[in-house]
């Protein structure tokens, strides 16, 4: 005897590196048990699968994960978060080092809610990916992906001077002199590296600058001590 099915409704987003409309459901038990046993092992490129693994699901394979920026996969997720547990996250945050309480026995952290659908993405910095280096040669570069800046990732959260250079090089989409296109991918490592190498600092001040308009999921919160 088949047993019943539990129907699944389904929501609209809007992609934002792409302006696609994509059709998605809230994550099931099953995917969510997914997600803690990743949360559980603690190792960001387990987790980091689980919620691509998960957002692949829900969307039915709609959209495609090798070409979305890190903040569109992030997006996407707190989307899919929503629907899926509750739209209000609550967070305890440690007191920021530059509060000082009047309270001798200061709680150090206090409870804040937040709200997803008032978290936003500004992509008003957004920086060409065609970047002109010369009157004749310039370089088209695309976001990295989540598991290449994890790849490079430090302790500690951050990256060394030679995991930038990798990053970029992982980024490089092509270089192009006049009419004449050569594609990263048929490039050796050491040919990429060798040409960020040769450039000046304001020609790679370009290139960073393109990495730093890059959006980014970000949500300002008032931290306040509950007892002073």
């Amino acid at each position: 005897m088949a047993l019943p099915k539990v129907s699944t409704p389904t929501y609209e987003l809007i992609v934002p590196s792409t302006g696609e409309k994509v059709s998605y459901r809230p994550f099931l038990v099953k995917e969510e048990k997914t997600l803690l046993m990743a949360a559980e092992d603690q190792n960001i490129s387990t987790i980091t699968k689980a919620m691509r693994d998960i957002i692949s699901s829900c969307t039915e394979g709609e959209v495609d994960l090798k070409n979305l920026a890190p903040y569109d996969i992030e997006y996407i997720f707190l989307q899919l978060r929503g629907k899926s547990i509750g739209d209000v996250i609550t967070l305890n945050l440690k007191k920021p080092d530059s509060i000082e309480c009047e309270e001798s026995e200061c709680p150090g952290s206090t409870e804040i809610k937040i709200d997803i659908d008032d978290i936003k993405i500004d992509t008003s910095s957004i920086v060409d990916s065609k970047i002109e280096l010369t009157e004749d040669i310039g370089i088209k570069l695309g976001y990295p992906q989540l598991e290449s800046i994890q790849k490079y990732v430090v302790k500690g959260g951050g990256m060394s001077a030679d995991g930038v250079f990798k990053m970029i090089n992982d980024c490089i989409e092509y270089i192009w002199e006049g009419e004449e296109i050569y594609k990263a991918k048929d490039a050796t490592k050491k040919e990429l590296n060798d040409f960020i190498e040769s450039l000046d600092t304001g020609q790679f001040n370009k290139i960073r600058e393109f990495f730093e308009g890059m959006p980014r999921i970000k949500k300002e919160v008032t931290w306040e001590c509950p007892k002073c």
